[in-house]
């Protein structure tokens, strides 16, 4: 899978344009303060199958990094490469952004299908080590999401590129 960050607004045509500027300026950021250069070779974890793909994005300037919260460039990078990811794996595109209270940060859909399904999308980046822990936390906050069709959790690794996008099943009432 090639993913092209330059690539994301086409992708996801709901997405303000500022607002993907942000963030796929932020996961440049994310990747090149890990010395990172476009184009490098990533990780794949697409629903519990490993493959590698080929990440690539404008170039970023480190010499204006402190300008940005560490956080946010770690938090808003995975989400750029996260929807990248599920629009290129899965052919979903951005309804919205989610409220803190609806236990995810995307609301995506489907439309492929005969039936259009409604996607509840939780994104965390970590910057450095492994991403298994985070990935499990992210499938039991998205799993307490209503109203959708299905709930996923995506979690983006920018040490050693890495991208991981996994379903969950919703818990019954009462476990």
């Amino acid at each position: 899978m090639e993913i092209d960050l330059k690539q994301l607004r086409e992708m996801h045509t709901r997405l303000p344009t500022d607002l993907a500027a942000v963030m796929v300026g932020r996961a440049a950021l994310a990747l090149e303060r890990n010395g990172h250069t476009s184009g490098v070779a990533v990780s794949l974890d697409l629903e519990r199958i490993l493959s590698k793909g080929l990440l690539s994005w404008p170039g970023a300037d480190l010499n204006k990094i402190h300008q940005h919260d560490h956080n946010r460039i770690t938090e808003d990078g995975a989400e750029a490469v996260a929807l990248a990811v599920a629009h290129l794996h899965r052919a979903w595109c951005v309804i919205r952004r989610m409220q803190r209270e609806e236990h995810a940060d995307w609301l995506l859909e489907d439309a492929r299908g005969v039936k259009r399904q409604i996607i509840a999308l939780e994104v965390s980046g970590v910057d450095k080590g492994n991403i298994a822990a985070r990935l499990s936390e992210k499938l039991a906050q998205v799993s307490k999401s209503t109203d959708v069709d299905q709930r996923w959790a995506s979690v983006v690794g920018f040490e050693n590129p890495v991208a991981a996008l996994h379903f969950t099943k919703r818990k019954n009432r009462g476990n």
